[in-house]
């Protein structure tokens, strides 16, 4: 799975979970903004996803006791995410 597979995995579950609606293109936009601006900051996915939703921290809390969302975060993939980093720094 691709991080950016994971990180649409992770904002869907997100999304679910706490009732926003979001259009696809919206998330897709923010997945690329994500893993072309804020990842190599060292942020984590769902941190910037709720921060761009602007989630209070309530449903934050309440999302993250929904199992789907929990396991999409909790799934890492270190070679593949070391990977697609040295890809992206490559490109430069």
């Amino acid at each position: 799975m691709s991080a950016e597979e994971r990180y649409n995995r992770i904002a869907n579950a997100t999304l679910d979970a706490s009732g926003y609606a979001l259009g696809r293109s919206k998330v897709r936009r923010l997945v690329r903004e994500f893993t072309g601006r804020v990842e190599r900051n060292g942020f984590e996915f769902f941190e910037f996803f709720t921060n761009a939703l602007l989630l209070d921290a309530d449903t934050r809390r309440r999302a993250l006791l929904n199992p789907d969302v929990a396991r999409a975060i909790s799934y890492t993939d270190p070679t593949g995410e070391t990977a697609v980093g040295n890809v992206m720094r490559e490109g430069r």
